[in-house]
């Protein structure tokens, strides 16, 4: 016999097998009420849904939980970090208070807040939150500071019952004679807090000298800050600031002249 017809037999012989296997199992599932036909379908059905996830709803699913999550996540942060602001302005807010505290038992007057930046005036302008009915009048004297630390940032220009204005010693135009040490100097207001002066090259004085204005209880009203000479000069610059931040300050004390 030849191996082709060898093989030939082989093939039916297998393809009879298969059908009556086939026949067995089908008969099998009538008689089990489609039992096979469960068991394949329960077989094959993690595969489907493996495949649903990756392809499907459940990995765009996934990705839009997680973007959900983000959101929530950036949201909760800027609540923190708004809280914690919030917190630090009441930490300084209380340290000042508790400045003019010591500032009130070393000087008699009257707190108050500021209602407007010093920035909104090209006056060299501000307002605070008390007036007539605090006994406050024209001519008081505005500090800020603490005591044995205060400095004069200008005194009270108008007054109504329950606000004054405010116009500041280095408001831009004005003048003052202070005193550096042992020598005098006038100084002209440059807004922001700073003055200028000239004097003498001959007369002495040094940066980080606190000056003060004797015409205003002696109270100072900054520190030199930077002094200029020019050889050819029979004078020298000198600038002086005040060691208060007014772009922050939020309350000062006032005192009768």
């Amino acid at each position: 016999m030849s191996l082709s017809r060898q093989n030939k037999r082989i093939g039916k012989r297998a393809l009879i097998g298969a059908t009556a296997i086939l026949i067995l199992l089908i008969g099998v599932d009538l008689m089990s009420g489609g039992a096979i036909r469960a068991l394949v379908r329960g077989s094959t059905a993690p595969i489907s849904n493996a495949g649903s996830r990756m392809t499907g709803g459940g990995f765009l699913a996934t990705r839009g939980t997680l973007q959900a999550e983000n959101e929530m996540l950036r949201d909760e942060v800027a609540k923190l970090t708004l809280h914690a602001t919030w917190l630090e302005s009441l930490e300084r807010e209380n340290e000042e208070l508790r400045a003019l505290v010591g500032l009130s038992e070393d000087l008699s007057g009257v707190a108050a807040r500021v209602t407007s930046s010093y920035r909104a005036s090209p006056y060299g302008t501000f307002h605070i939150n008390a007036g007539s009915d605090a006994g406050i009048a024209p001519g008081h004297l505005v500090l800020a500071g603490e005591a044995g630390r205060a400095f004069l940032l200008g005194h009270v220009s108008e007054v109504n019952a329950s606000s004054a204005l405010v116009v500041q010693i280095f408001a831009p135009g004005a003048s003052i004679e202070a005193l550096a040490g042992k020598t005098p100097l006038t100084l002209e207001g440059q807004g922001g807090g700073n003055g200028r002066g000239e004097i003498s090259r001959a007369l002495e004085i040094e940066e980080g000298e606190v000056v003060e204005a004797p015409s205003l209880r002696g109270l100072p009203i900054g520190i030199v800050g930077k002094i200029e000479e020019d050889a050819a000069s029979a004078t020298k610059e000198v600038y002086v600031g005040l060691p208060v931040n007014l772009s922050s300050l939020r309350f000062v004390h006032v005192v009768p002249r």
